[in-house]
């Protein structure tokens, strides 16, 4: 009887080590980040951005902040990459890890999540996404996850400290746009929605290479002039001729797909006889790091690789706007729309 409960003593023993020793396996797991799971990040912003409805600059400075989080950790650990510190404006200097359990590609993704968190509305929608990798990744190795977890945090907490002195929050008390209702030639809302001119002041926006926002002022647009004869006018009925040979094309032309693609507008009113509703879509920006995914994905980029080209591709779209913008609201000229309604086809 005795010796019965030994042997029964000695196989619980071992059976005991056997699932130690399993758990133990289980959660000494490789956390492999990929460039797919990159990509995943920056498409969950993106849907997030879509529902909560930011103009095309906002954009650009969503995308920027969250890409150059995660680029600057994987310049900090890489001898391939360079830093953006003394390249940028008050870019602040990253440390490289100084845990070996840190996962740069990890760090990096968490980084990214983290910073775009801060920049849209609906933070729970990135928040459920975050948790959910969270969990799986700590399964996996939760000595890794928790190394890597606190580096990209640190790093996410200095990017956002950066970014807060980029005059984003001081311009979202300035003067909306005055519109100049006795001069023709300057910008009037227009139908279906009649929305006013967006983003005033976002040439006070810090650039990041550019010096400033007027450093490439494009050349100055012909005189605004309704005589038939003038280069403006000639412009003005150029674009009405081309919208006609289009519309006889129908809905189903290349041209209307390609005007739709690069839309600007991410809330579109809609008017169908006596309805009017609004459809949300992504901006100009976010078809250009939609592209940047398709060129990645293609040239078979790793992660590395694949943050730098989303973090160039950010940096330009971000800087472009600023510029954009500033010559939009120097010359303040009014829409072909305008015009055209007024003065040649009132059903245009």
């Amino acid at each position: 009887m005795r010796v019965l409960n030994i042997k029964q003593t000695v196989r619980s023993f071992f059976s005991l080590v056997l699932v130690i020793i399993i758990s133990g396996c289980s959660n000494n797991e490789p956390i492999n980040i990929v460039a797919s799971d990159y990509h995943e990040g920056v498409d969950k912003l993106t849907e997030i951005m879509v529902h909560d409805i930011f103009s095309p600059p906002v954009a650009s400075r969503i995308y920027a902040y969250p890409n150059i989080a995660a680029y600057e950790i994987i310049a900090a650990n890489s001898d391939e990459f360079k830093s953006l510190n003394g390249q940028i404006d008050g870019m602040p200097q990253i440390s490289p890890a100084s845990n070996e359990n840190i996962n740069i590609e990890l760090a990096a993704l968490i980084a990214y999540m983290d910073v775009g968190r801060t920049l849209i509305f609906s933070e729970e929608k990135m928040k459920t996404y975050r948790d959910e990798k969270y969990e799986a990744w700590k399964k996996l190795n939760k000595k890794v996850f928790d190394a890597s977890l606190e580096y990209g945090m640190a790093v996410s907490n200095q990017i956002i400290d950066w970014k807060e002195g980029d005059m984003y929050n001081e311009t979202r008390t300035m003067p909306k746009f005055t519109i100049n209702t006795d001069d023709q030639s300057r910008w009037q809302p227009t139908p279906p929605a009649y929305m006013d001119g967006i983003e005033p002041a976002w040439n006070k926006i810090r650039p990041f290479v550019l010096d400033s926002a007027a450093q490439f002022i494009p050349l100055q647009h012909p005189e605004f002039s309704m005589e038939k004869e003038s280069d403006f006018y000639k412009e003005l009925e150029e674009v009405y001729q081309v919208s006609k040979e289009i519309d006889f094309k129908g809905d189903e032309s290349e041209e209307i797909a390609i005007a739709q693609f690069w839309d600007c507008n991410p809330y579109v009113s809609v008017t169908r006889g006596h309805l009017m509703f609004a459809t949300k879509k992504i901006t100009p920006g976010a078809h250009w790091i939609g592209i940047t995914k398709i060129a990645c994905e293609k040239s078979d980029f790793d992660f590395e690789n694949t943050v730098y080209a989303n973090t160039k591709t950010s940096i330009a779209i971000f800087d472009a706007f600023i510029s954009c913008w500033d010559e939009k609201y120097r010359s303040n000229l009014v829409r072909p729309e305008t015009l055209i309604n007024n003065y040649i086809d009132d059903q245009w």
